[in-house]
């Protein structure tokens, strides 16, 4: 039932309305939230969305913030706070035009038909009817109001774009957007292929088209171990470089569960999971909640899609806890290499190229000291390996040669001059002279290496060599790079395997080296 007051304050809100008097908003952020979406923010807020509304209202025309990278479970209304948060910015005025970019086309459009039901809301015409109304052109008509694009009357603009289809509209009116909003880009069931390409959409159409203050918010839960909000978790990704990281935070800290078997309705067995113990991290999602989407979803769901436990593997190297060694810590190496496995195209279908490098001490213990995975071309992968080898002083870069041997020898030939003719650009000419270039060695793998006589089985049995070693406490990785190796060995046997295979040449090469055919 409607109380007197709310009648009250109805009739004199329309009264002010009639008499053309502004009303105000509340101007802090939660009581703003209450008062203009009622419907969407019922409860009170966690301290993660506060970070998040802190950002949002810092925000000033002309300055570049540092990226928001909002890593939340789901249920956590991430949705609902970065639309609201659209709506916030259009209000205040401090981004003219926005992004919403999600996976797919479709996505984008419902999250900006949502923001579009927000703007159109009775409460937000009350207080701003610039944004609630449609922009329109000089006959009256509607400038843009559709699921992927939506104009108000005071020139704020918010575009759909999914990574499917890649920045359409690119600019409005020459307004390079200058808020945007990235939620939704990871599915569950993305390749690693298919990451990479996601990745690549973002950071060479996405993200460069952005204004110099561009405020860039990213809002998602670790779907995957190889996902792209993983991969700004850990520390993988190499683009929002000085991002600010909000998580992860899961819908229950300390969680425990017990499963129970007890008759359904029809007299049969029937086994659920009850949580027992847990701490909400958000009165929105609590424990009955939480409960409630178990049943629903399932344990197995719940764990990964509102926990972010998506790293929990079974496979050879899940007992392992890897050893590591900074930079400035490192031994002399009495020997070093570099190896790569190598994919025969760089389409998005293509296996991935894997790097390695590492180095073994005097006293036997093998370092690794970089790790690289990608699509790309043959080319490429080789003289990226070549100046690694450079760096790490190698005297040689190996190539598992199973596909096409003798074109990879000469692929590696091209690769060497254009890596030999930029370092005659930039050094001395007596230093140029004095470089000793890496030799090109191979290995054949599949069967029986007709250069050395060695034989090595599949994947799984190589990777099984090497894993002895590190139990043993004989292998350690130097910082850096090394995420992207130990989540390469976490997913084995899971493709891709490259890196993984590329790892291994390179343990082996530093433990038997005279196994090693150099060319």
């Amino acid at each position: 039932m409607t109380s007197s007051w709310q009648v009250r304050a109805e009739i004199e809100i329309r009264r002010r309305m009639a008499a053309g008097v502004t009303l105000t908003a509340p101007t802090e952020w939660d009581q703003w939230l209450f008062t203009i979406f009622p419907k969407h923010f019922t409860k009170s807020f966690a301290p993660r969305h506060e970070q998040l509304w802190k950002w949002i209202d810092d925000l000033r025309p002309g300055i570049r913030p540092r990226p928001f990278v909002g890593i939340w479970g789901r249920g956590g209304a991430k949705s609902t706070n970065a639309e609201g948060a659209t709506v916030r910015v259009a209000a205040k005025e401090t981004r003219k035009y926005s992004w919403y970019v999600s996976s797919t086309q479709d996505k984008a459009d419902q999250h900006v038909d949502s923001v579009g039901a927000m703007l159109e809301s009775s409460e937000t015409n009350k207080y701003y009817p610039r944004i609630a109304n449609r922009l329109l052109n000089k006959y009256g008509n509607s400038k843009g109001w559709r699921r992927s694009r939506l104009r108000t009357a005071s020139g704020f603009t918010i575009d759909a774009l999914g990574l499917d289809t890649g920045a359409r509209g690119g600019k409005v009116e020459e307004q390079r957007p200058d808020f945007i909003i990235i939620d939704d880009v990871d599915e569950l069931h993305d390749s690693f292929a298919l990451t990479l390409k996601k990745i690549n959409t973002l950071t060479q159409t996405i993200l460069p088209a952005g204004s110099t203050d561009c405020a860039v918010l990213f809002i998602q839960n670790v779907i995957h171990p190889d996902s792209i909000a993983a991969r700004l978790l850990d520390g993988r990704a190499d683009f929002l470089m000085d991002r600010i990281i909000s998580g992860p935070y899961p819908a229950i800290d300390h969680l425990a569960y017990e499963s129970r078997t007890t008759k359904n309705p029809e007299g049969l067995p029937e086994t659920k999971f009850y949580i027992t113990h847990g701490i909400p991290t958000w009165e929105g999602q609590d424990l009955e909640t939480c409960q409630a989407q178990i049943n629903t979803w399932g344990l197995t769901a719940f764990l990964k899609e509102s926990q972010h436990e998506v790293d929990k593997g079974s496979g050879l190297w899940s007992g392992i806890t890897w050893g590591h060694i900074e930079y400035q810590d490192l031994p002399e190496f009495v020997r070093t290499a570099v190896w790569v496995d190598p994919a025969v195209s760089s389409t998005d279908e293509s296996d991935c190229m894997g790097i390695s490098a590492g180095g073994i001490t005097r006293k036997g213990k093998i370092i690794g000291l970089y790790w690289w995975e990608d699509i790309t071309t043959p080319e490429d992968a080789l003289e990226r390996a070549i100046e690694k080898a450079i760096q790490v002083k190698s005297t040689h870069v190996g190539v598992e040669t199973d596909q096409g041997g003798d074109t990879w020898k000469s692929v590696y030939k091209v690769a060497l001059a254009k890596v030999m003719e930029r370092y005659r650009l930039k050094l001395p000419h007596e230093k140029y002279k004095a470089m000793r270039w890496p030799v090109f060695a191979k290995q054949k793998a599949g069967s029986t290496d007709e250069s050395t006589g060695h034989a090595f089985g599949s994947k799984v049995e190589r990777n099984a060599k090497m894993l002895t070693d590190y139990e043993n406490g004989n292998v350690i990785h130097m910082s850096g790079t090394h995420l992207t190796i130990e989540k390469a060995l976490g997913r084995f046997p899971r493709e891709p395997l490259d890196l993984a295979d590329s790892w291994f040449w390179t343990w082996h090469d530093l433990r038997n080296p005279r196994q090693v055919g150099a060319w």
